[in-house]
């Protein structure tokens, strides 16, 4: 690995050298190309798609009222993939906000990169996550990621080039960043072309996995 490309996974933590190496994702697999025989929804229409266990972590019914409130008097669709704890509660806010037709449960797919790279955007709205790597799916997909800023979901998601950003507890600015590129495709487009870039240049498997080759190779010619 460059050096130049290995110092951007160093840090210094009082006085220590410690190297951070992320998580990769298959950017093959996961990328603006996958068939479209998989979809299920009019990809005419805005839409906002979000995978999850439906834990309550993942704020799935917090997403519902978020998007609703995004899309009052606008037609959008929001597509939730998964299935858990949470769904029923999820399917009470999108019944009691008016949000037949507009809010679509999948269950469990697998059919994951069809879906993601025919949204529009994916909401992550997790109110703690140690890495994203679901964000990181979708922008290998070429889409744009409105998340809140939980965690690692920075170190994956760059506010204003790759996607849009907000505070864990302030829904409003959440909304209001889905309303954003739900409505402006040809910004989110751009973003979306920056989120592959960004996932084959600091996220793809070959460069993850010659970070721990270096690395393991440093650990062995140590004294």
């Amino acid at each position: 690995m460059a050096e130049e490309t290995r110092k951007q996974f160093c840090v210094d933590f009082q006085g220590c050298s410690i190297e951070v190496i992320p998580n990769f994702g298959d950017t093959d697999r996961f990328s603006p190309d996958a068939p479209s025989s998989g979809v299920c929804f009019d990809t005419r229409r805005p839409t906002a798609v979000h995978v999850s266990n439906f834990r309550p972590v993942k704020r799935v019914p917090w997403l519902v009222e978020a998007f609703l409130e995004a899309t009052r008097g606008r037609d959008a669709h929001l597509v939730l993939i998964g299935d858990g704890p949470d769904q029923l509660a999820a399917r009470e806010r999108a019944r009691e906000g008016g949000g037949d037709g507009r809010v679509t449960f999948l269950g469990e797919r697998d059919v994951l990169p069809e879906l993601l790279a025919a949204a529009d955007v994916f909401a992550l709205s997790s109110s703690s996550e140690s890495f994203g790597l679901s964000a990181l799916e979708a922008m290998a997909c070429g889409t744009p990621v409105v998340a809140c800023a939980a965690g690692g979901v920075g170190e994956v998601v760059t506010h204003g080039r790759t996607g849009l950003l907000s505070p864990v507890a302030d829904r409003a600015a959440f909304a209001r960043h889905m309303g954003e590129l739900l409505f402006d495709r040809p910004r989110a487009e751009v973003m979306g072309r920056a989120a592959r870039a960004d996932a084959l240049e600091r996220f793809r498997r070959e460069l993850i996995v010659e970070a721990y080759e270096a690395l393991y190779r440093r650990m062995l010619e140590r004294p």
